[in-house]
């Protein structure tokens, strides 16, 4: 098993490594998905920003985590990046992405039942896509259309920073969901 020191250097690097894979990761995601205890995850992230492995910062009401540099690359992901990555590790503005990208324009009535937002929450993070010049929404009130800014960066991020696994509980609830419609 190892002593205590041997277990705090293999949850440090496996936390690093995890941060690297998968920049702007929520701090839950991380416990959920690394299985750390809360206390252990605090501790090394708080190490790992001391040496300067990685930053974490509060951004639309989650705890964040950025590696300084990613695996085998040399700079730091540049900030505009920064923020649409932790946005696109949320569910809905992924599958918002997602659908503008593979259908293209869309009404946001058409988005919100492809995504399954409801209104206000499709509201909410059609308006941070837009403050981040991601998205553009076009036409008068009940005619607007919503499209991608720029289908080539969205492209590029979705390709570079690759979502999370999914574990077996994320599979269950799709599989009950997909039976229980």
């Amino acid at each position: 098993m190892g002593t205590p020191a041997d277990r705090s250097g293999t949850w440090a690097e496996t936390l690093l490594t995890f941060i690297q894979r998968y920049p702007g990761v929520h701090l839950r995601e991380i416990r959920r998905q690394l299985g750390i205890p809360i206390g252990t995850l605090d501790y090394h992230l708080y190490r790992l920003g001391k040496r300067g492995l990685v930053s974490v910062r509060m951004q639309g009401g989650y705890k964040v985590c950025f590696p300084e540099t990613l695996i085998g690359e040399g700079p730091p992901i540049p900030e505009p990046d920064k923020v649409l990555i932790a946005l696109l590790r949320q569910s809905v503005p992924r599958a918002i992405l997602l659908h503008l990208y593979l259908e293209g324009t869309s009404s946001p009535q058409v988005l919100g039942a492809a995504v399954s937002a409801s209104g206000p929450n499709l509201s909410y993070f059609l308006k941070r896509l837009e403050a981040l010049g991601v998205v553009t929404r076009e036409g008068a009130p009940g005619q607007r259309q919503v499209r991608l800014k720029d289908a080539k960066r969205i492209h590029e991020i979705l390709l570079r920073y690759p979502p999370l696994p999914e574990t077996p509980v994320d599979r269950f609830v799709r599989f009950w969901s997909e039976l229980h419609p």
